[in-house]
């Protein structure tokens, strides 16, 4: 049995895959499997993902139709997965060839720990650096992700994950499948704020780790599920989230009204500076 089940749900990336899955089967750490999906591409990711059919370690797994949502083929893929650990790698992003390397060793190191993730880097389409996932979380403590921290999931809820989804690429988590299968079915119903929910499911049964290094490579720009300026998809999906979550912790009802208040209001912030950014461009 390997330690590490890695999922990639690919669709559409066809110029990001063979540097993805290369990356995968590179990593220093190779107790591995790799699980790749492809929910069925219209561009040429399929005969990328052919190159690889037969190789030790490796399974495919094509679909005929559109699952229509990307947390669907997490849930596939957790369906197969017979590793310890699970890594989702999607399918446009890279990592580190230390990256299971360093965050294996935490989640054996701290049972009560249910998802380890590090800090990432930005990339354009081009694969060019362009910034650092920090600028993400800096408005809500700008020293505390510049080093490692362990924390109890809940606190971690309270503290961040109400105000906004401070863990917001999947590609530099990994989780404990225990923790993953207690929270499971992944739920399918969002087109953007599925993971957000399931850190947070996943958070209030077991506590949290995290890498300052950045590991992860992050293609911000390439995203399969946006199909609105910032802040609109983020409201509709975000709210049933904190709803969620505020179940969860047993908020009572002005709470829950303040929670939500502060995250419309973060909402409107990312439209206004989505317009305004949008009118600058047609000024040039």
């Amino acid at each position: 049995m390997p330690r590490v089940s890695v999922i990639v749900p690919s669709f559409n990336h066809a110029p990001y895959l063979t540097w993805r899955i290369d990356t995968i089967l590179g990593q220093t750490f190779s107790d591995l499997e790799l699980i790749i999906l492809d929910d069925c591409s219209t561009d040429h990711s399929r005969r990328i993902i052919e190159k690889y059919r037969g190789r030790p370690r490796v399974s495919i797994h094509l679909n005929a139709v559109n699952s229509g949502s990307v947390f669907r083929q997490w849930e596939k893929g957790l369906s197969l997965a017979a590793g310890d650990y699970v890594w989702i790698a999607e399918s446009d992003d890279w990592a580190a060839p230390t990256f299971l390397e360093r965050l294996v060793p935490i989640l054996d190191g701290n049972p009560k720990v249910g998802l380890a993730y590090c800090q990432s880097w930005i990339v354009d389409r081009e694969f060019k650096v362009c910034g650092n996932a920090i600028c993400w979380t800096e408005d809500l403590d700008p020293r505390r992700w510049q080093t490692d921290f362990c924390a109890v999931g809940r606190e971690e809820i309270r503290r961040f994950l109400l105000a906004k989804n401070t863990i917001p690429n999947a590609s530099a988590v990994l989780m404990r499948r225990s923790v993953v299968d207690r929270v499971r079915p992944i739920e399918s119903s969002f087109r953007l704020c599925g993971d957000w929910l399931h850190w947070i499911r996943m958070l209030a049964i077991s506590d949290i780790a995290f890498v300052s290094e950045s590991l992860n490579f992050w293609r911000f720009q390439s995203s399969n599920a946006r199909s609105a300026p910032p802040g609109i998809l983020e409201w509709e999906e975000g709210e049933r989230v904190l709803g969620r979550a505020a179940d969860l912790l047993g908020l009572s009802d002005a709470e829950r009204d303040r929670v939500l208040l502060a995250f419309l209001r973060r909402c409107w912030r990312w439209l206004a500076d989505h317009a305004r950014t949008a009118a600058e461009s047609e000024g040039r």
